[in-house]
């Protein structure tokens, strides 16, 4: 049994269109061979409902940069109208930040949605939709390197961390892609009865934890930032590379690895 995961901004998606017709091909390849894809992103579950819809499947999704897995059976997910959500908790340590640091970050919850529009360049019903978060709050941070490391030392001594997406510097509990991807491989191992093996598309430091833990990792070109480091697994071969950028990219490394057997 084989599951893929896929990042969605910047690699299942164009960076600026926002577009996955590029990957039609080889979803249509995976759906056909009856490969489930499982969506990453640090989109909300909001978001990434009518992305799944228009691709065609209904397999669970690890939302807001793994802060939370939907379509499990017993989801690891909190609600909106609990006082002590891990975005209420969030967005309550952003309030406590000393002034020197609050200056530095501007997340979701300080725009409304024509900025968020602006900043990410989504329609306005895709900012109504980023900004219905359970988890985690992306944001740009502009302060200096010894800021960002006692904004850091702040967010960890209460329990968060922050990782940094294509776009956005997201603050979230601590977890990851990877851990949230070995939750739903054993959620499959278990009901199938047998082992699974992975393939994790990604572009962005908050996907690498995901890349590296996979049985095969892709790393998806992306010119709007600077490339993923090399690591011990793809020298091992483990990872691999596109030359193309964003779906593209994803539509030839799928098909490539349909060609050498590996899926």
């Amino acid at each position: 049994m084989m599951l893929v995961f896929t990042d969605l901004d910047g690699t299942l998606l164009d960076h600026g269109s926002y577009s996955f017709e590029a990957a039609r091909p080889a979803l249509d390849l995976l759906k056909e061979r009856g490969i489930p894809v499982i969506l990453a992103s640090s989109k909300t579950e909001a978001e990434m409902r009518p992305i799944a819809d228009a691709i065609g499947i209904a397999h669970p999704m690890i939302v807001e940069n793994g802060a939370g897995v939907v379509g499990l059976p017993s989801e690891s997910a909190g609600t909106d109208d609990n006082s002590s959500s891990p975005y209420k908790r969030l967005r309550a340590i952003l309030r406590d930040l000393p002034k020197e640091l609050s200056a530095c970050f501007e997340g979701f919850g300080d725009w409304d949605a024509e900025e968020v529009s602006r900043k990410t360049g989504l329609s306005h019903a895709f900012a109504v939709l980023a900004r219905q978060r359970r988890f985690s709050e992306p944001g740009l941070f502009s302060g200096t390197d010894g800021q960002e490391q006692a904004f850091l030392d702040f967010l960890d001594r209460r329990g968060f961390t922050a990782v940094q997406g294509g776009r956005f510097f997201t603050l979230m509990p601590k977890t990851s892609k990877a851990e949230r991807m070995a939750e739903v491989v054993a959620h499959y191992q278990s009901s199938l009865g047998k082992p699974v093996r992975t393939v994790a598309l990604g572009d962005a430091p908050n996907d690498l934890a995901m890349l590296e833990a996979a049985d095969c990792g892709i790393i998806i070109a992306n010119p709007a930032h600077q490339p993923l480091p090399v690591t011990e697994r793809e020298r091992q071969g483990n990872i691999l590379r596109s030359q193309q950028a964003g779906p593209e990219g994803w539509n030839i490394m799928i098909h490539q690895l349909v060609a050498t057997g590996f899926l």
